[in-house]
């Protein structure tokens, strides 16, 4: 989680603060003489401060996505039948909207998106394009500047998904 903090960071041109896990093994960081804990707070803390405005809705599901992310997604990366359900889960509820909020993308894509990058592309062709929601999702989300700046971009570039879920709509 440390590291996605760090990549969400930079992505917003946002210092981070000094982060280390507090005793309950949260994530905890000192921003503008505050102490914040927890990954979502830390997050949405670092999305207010760059100047992102959220509507109640998007703060809500952000939040709820969030909190969900850091939940499972150590055990998602331990364990690759977990990570497939928890992939799944991501790629059902991308079925009917673009982003994980609604129809803009938010600093909420891309947090989700750092942690479930080194899932799916360790996932095989063929699973990718059986997960095409959230193979169109990360297309959209990588193709966005600074997105993969600081990391390399998941090889999503077979002829079905080039077809079935195109980078821009």
């Amino acid at each position: 989680m440390m590291e996605v903090i760090k990549l969400v960071g930079k992505y917003l041109n946002v210092p981070v603060g000094p982060l280390c896990y507090n005793t309950d093994k949260i994530p905890t960081t000192v921003l503008d003489k505050q102490s914040v804990e927890g990954f979502a707070t830390i997050i949405l803390h670092l999305t207010s401060k760059s100047g992102y405005s959220l509507s109640q809705e998007e703060l809500l599901l952000s939040y709820q996505w969030l909190e969900h992310i850091a939940m499972y997604s150590n055990q998602a990366s331990s364990n690759p039948t977990f990570a497939k359900n928890f992939l799944q889960g991501i790629n059902r509820a991308l079925e009917k909207k673009s982003y994980l909020t609604g129809n803009n993308l938010t600093t909420t894509d891309i947090a989700v998106f750092y942690v479930v990058q080194p899932l799916v592309g360790n996932l095989t062709i063929l699973e990718q394009e059986s997960l095409l929601h959230l193979s169109r999702w990360c297309k959209h989300v990588q193709a966005q500047p600074r997105v993969c700046s600081h990391c390399a971009p998941i090889p999503l570039n077979t002829l079905n998904l080039h077809i079935l879920a195109p980078a821009v709509h």
